[in-house]
């Protein structure tokens, strides 16, 4: 039988920097599509930095959100592992 080996601190470092890149990913979009309408004044350029701010803010948001996502799985195996560690120790010791 192979032995499992779960490197919780890898995971933990991994969690950390998703947290850390969630906040990045959404600062910039922070009010892009009015940032760039606002730019010019010739109409169809306009509209089309407005268009593009909106999928970029789209696009970014969803990064941002799958990053959070992720973030918040690597905590349930973190923890999952962790429990399931201290239950085997607990079944050693009976």
């Amino acid at each position: 039988m192979a032995d499992l080996f779960v490197d919780t601190d890898l995971l933990r470092r991994a969690q950390r920097d998703l947290d850390r890149i969630e906040p990045l990913l959404r600062a910039p979009t922070e009010g892009m599509a009015d940032l760039a309408g606002s730019a010019t004044e010739v109409v169809r350029l306009r509209e089309a930095l407005r268009e593009f701010g909106d999928e970029w803010d789209y696009g970014i948001g969803k990064l941002a959100n799958f990053t959070g996502g992720l973030a918040e799985a690597l905590q349930t195996i973190r923890d999952t592992f962790d429990e399931a560690e201290r239950q085997l120790s607990g079944a050693f010791e009976q």
